[in-house]
């Protein structure tokens, strides 16, 4: 996939939100698509940046030098935003932080990962400081693992 194969991506799904991919990725696979697909399915996420190892997705950006990153910080005041890490060859999307100052939009976030990744790929949460909020998603999700 050529950087105007990128571009032409981002530009066929994005409408008024902003994806930004890093310069390390050089295709995007099927479920990372899906992926950034039904993170702006969510009303209140406007930012998307994928790399070859994350997604970052939130309301907010924060810009470090010349690179801008969805705000996922847990316990940000106004963000609402995840940041997960993909192991693409083991099948894995992993919870590394997620935040929502708006009551119901972690549990969207949650739902959008999960309908995009395939039956045998497996969804895992490594530090839980969330005080119930994985428990709760555990109880209602099949392919969520907290390690």
């Amino acid at each position: 996939m050529s950087a105007k194969s990128i571009e032409a991506w981002k530009l066929g799904i994005a409408g008024d939100k902003n994806i930004y991919v890093a310069q390390n990725v050089k295709a995007i696979h099927p479920v990372v698509d899906r992926m950034v697909r039904h993170l702006l399915e969510i009303d209140l996420i406007q930012y998307v940046r994928v790399s070859k190892e994350d997604i970052q997705a939130s309301n907010d950006i924060m810009v470090k030098g010349r690179t801008k990153i969805p705000v996922s910080t847990q316990g940000h005041p106004t963000a609402v935003g995840v940041h997960l890490i993909l192991d693409i060859p083991y099948n894995t999307v992993q919870f590394f932080e997620i935040t929502y100052a708006v009551k119901g939009y972690g549990e969207r976030m949650v739902q959008a990962m999960l309908k995009s990744i395939p039956d045998d790929w497996e969804a895992a949460v490594a530090m839980d400081f969330s005080g119930g909020f994985w428990d709760k998603m555990v109880k209602r999700y099949r392919n969520i693992e907290i390690l």
